[in-house]
């Protein structure tokens, strides 16, 4: 029987807290190694996630000789790039703490069937909700520049543009994944002819064991089954060594509490809800002669506006204020079209008289009194809750590769910029779980971790982010000399010229030139900009 000292539970797009006993990782061992020391090699690994970072972790793990299995609940793999015309299942209004999972099998493999509104759920609703299209907009674009967003062996064609559409990025993940075996119709090449990669299958629960430190992962893989008219859901469990958690930051949305919001959610126009967060935009004709309440101020926001400005009659934005974004003075980038009438932070949103003619005769009260009227729609682009592990194991206590302190069997894949750092973020894990790149002692690690010793700000902070890269490079280096394995190399210069060139034009004039990265090079780490000095916290931007 198995003693199981840490459960995580994955609901949504949430991990969280089963039980409330802490892994307790002893990363000396028995040697008293200023290193950390795993009690048994590491063979397994599981990937979750197929989005940028996962992607470049299993093939990373894969070409290590590692065996691998990738997790991904949508039914293909991109991650945040992979678009489809569904949507996500509304959220909660006011917001609420996820709801339990439903009852998992008493034992394994399992198989259930789902008719059409058992439960009174829909097959298409339940679908949606196993998998969670993704937030993403038919006409998005990246805010960095083509040169910057790619996966390593796969190029863009030569007349890519500057900015990528959601599309070219897309179909850009799918040639990573199929380049290395992992799309969702890849059979292995070669014996034993297990598959990699699980597409529409969602991790319920992850559990480790201390006395096999060893992972179990329950998993439930959902399909459609056409001819019957049914969904089937498929439980089984499998066990690793090691495990990769690469689910990103923009799956759980949130919703600021104002009073009022819970009477207005409930406002229905021509079928369509009249308030509802941004993950569900998808098309800016609709909004053709109507007048739109955009409430946020950060990228997805000012992307929207931007978006449906020439469309809407007329364009309003609330905006609260934000030490982080407007420290930043990121003006292109954050910024309201012409159009836009930019208001303060919403008070209240008054009573409606009836629920089932939209919201257009409601009164909005802003904080300094102003009452707003006529407006047809809100879209709440405020942003996300952070994927996180509950109790001492939260996303906070991760060493600076992305290995949980508490338990370096565990990592995240999402520290820093998935396309620039993802490669090497990818590698490391890779060489420290076969044995070719040495983690300090877990004592050590959060001792740097406190002191804030690696500390480069959130992906937004250009330079510090540019001393990461630095960082990255002479860790990985510096144990292939040690341990042999390959060497890495930074960006090169033609892609800083691109990177100043695009970043004037597209987030802020004068952001930076070439000449700050040349200053940066020749800095002493002790030197590094960090997110204090640039005057932030380094906290993910909000609303």
């Amino acid at each position: 029987m198995f003693r199981l000292a840490f459960t995580v539970v994955f609901l949504a797009t949430e991990i969280l807290p089963g039980i409330s006993q802490q892994t307790v990782f002893n990363s000396e061992g028995h040697t008293n190694s200023q290193w950390t020391t795993f009690p048994h090699p590491i063979t397994r690994v599981a990937v979750i996630g197929a989005g940028p970072a996962g992607l470049q972790a299993a093939a990373h793990l894969l070409e290590a000789n590692l065996t691998v299995r990738l997790f991904e609940r949508a039914p293909s793999p991109g991650g945040n790039w992979f678009y489809t015309e569904e949507t996500p299942i509304r959220e909660a209004y006011p917001e609420t703490n996820p709801q339990s999972p439903e009852d998992l099998p008493a034992s394994y493999p399992a198989t259930r069937y789902y008719e059409e509104g058992e439960g009174g759920i829909a097959l298409e609703e339940r679908w949606r909700g196993h998998w969670h299209p993704r937030p993403v907009w038919y006409t998005l674009h990246t805010n960095s520049p083509a040169a910057m967003t790619r996966l390593p062996g796969v190029q863009h064609p030569p007349d890519t543009p500057w900015r990528l559409s959601v599309h070219n990025v897309e179909r850009h993940v799918r040639a990573y994944a199929s380049l290395h075996g992992l799309n969702s119709n890849d059979k292995p090449s070669s014996p034993p002819y297990s598959p990699i990669a699980a597409y529409a299958t969602r991790v319920e629960a992850m559990q480790k064991c201390n006395e096999t430190a060893t992972w179990t992962l329950t998993l439930r893989r959902l399909e459609w089954l056409p001819e019957s008219k049914r969904l089937k859901a498929t439980y089984w469990t499998e066990n690793f060594d090691a495990v990769v958690i690469a689910t990103g930051h923009y799956t759980t949305p949130y919703v600021p509490s104002i009073k009022g919001i819970g009477n207005w959610s409930a406002a229905i126009e021509d079928g369509r809800h009249s308030i509802y967060h941004s993950q569900s935009f998808r098309h800016e004709e609709r909004y053709a002669g109507r007048t739109i309440l955009i409430v946020g101020a950060s990228v997805s926001s000012t992307e929207i506006a931007r978006t449906i400005a020439p469309f809407t009659n007329r364009l309003i934005a609330s905006v609260q204020p934000n030490k982080n974004r407007d420290a930043r003075g990121f003006d292109i980038l954050f910024g309201f079209p012409e159009k836009s009438e930019v208001v303060p932070e919403i008070s209240s949103f008054e009573p409606l008289r009836a629920g089932d003619t939209g919201i257009k005769k409601g009164k909005i009260v802003l904080n300094n009194g102003t009452v707003i009227e006529g407006v047809d729609e809100v879209i709440f682009a405020t942003g996300y809750r952070p994927t996180h592990l509950g109790g001492p194991g939260t996303i906070d206590s991760l060493h600076w590769t992305g290995h949980y302190i508490h338990d370096p069997t565990l990592a995240y894949a999402f520290t820093g910029r998935t396309w620039s750092h993802g490669p090497y973020q990818s590698l490391a894990f890779a060489k420290v779980w076969t044995g070719k790149a040495r983690l300090p002692s877990r004592e050590q690690m959060w001792q740097d971790h406190q002191s804030k010793k690696y500390q480069f700000g959130s992906p937004l902070d250009v330079l510090p982010q540019e001393a990461l890269t630095r960082q990255w490079v002479a860790w990985l280096n510096s144990e292939s000399l040690e341990f042999g394995g390959k060497f890495v190399e930074p960006s090169p210069a033609e892609t800083r010229e691109v990177l100043v060139y695009y970043f004037n034009t597209h987030w802020r004039h004068d952001l930076f030139s070439h000449e700050n990265f040349t200053w940066l090079d020749n800095l002493p780490r002790s030197e590094w900009p960090t997110a204090q000095k640039n005057g932030l916290d380094g906290q993910e931007l909000a609303w």
